[in-house]
């Protein structure tokens, strides 16, 4: 169980520096061919989804606690909202977005929703 724990903790850490990373470097031009509107809101949808579904895991993993889905929420809204205050204080091509905000949020609480689900219909 200590093994699957510290895998867990790893990919939650792997994450969160991907998304921080993704969040504060420029993207360029990369996904512009591509005609969906507002295509970015979807990505963060997505980075938060992963985000609270792991870190959820790891919790849960070390620690079975009915308050780790308050926690994980409150902490992967806490953590895009700094995303979003970063982009405007340390970056010069990106911009913070009250509906980047709104879309992290949104995934944050599908991504609870879904991995609590799962985990419900294994038990």
């Amino acid at each position: 169980m200590v093994l699957k724990t510290k895998i867990a903790f790893a990919l939650a850490l792997f994450w969160t520096a991907f998304v921080t990373t993704f969040s504060l470097i420029s993207i360029g031009e990369i996904g512009q061919e591509i005609p969906i509107p507002n295509k970015d809101k979807y990505v963060h949808f997505l980075f938060y989804f992963i985000f609270v579904s792991l870190w959820y895991l790891f919790l849960n993993k070390k620690n079975p606690n009915p308050k780790n889905k308050i926690v994980v929420l409150i902490g992967a809204i806490s953590f895009g909202i700094l995303m979003e205050i970063c982009q405007g204080l340390f970056t010069k091509t990106r911009t913070p977005d009250i509906l980047d905000v709104l879309a992290n949020s949104v995934g944050a609480i599908f991504g609870l929703l879904f991995i609590t689900t799962i985990l419900k219909s294994k038990n």
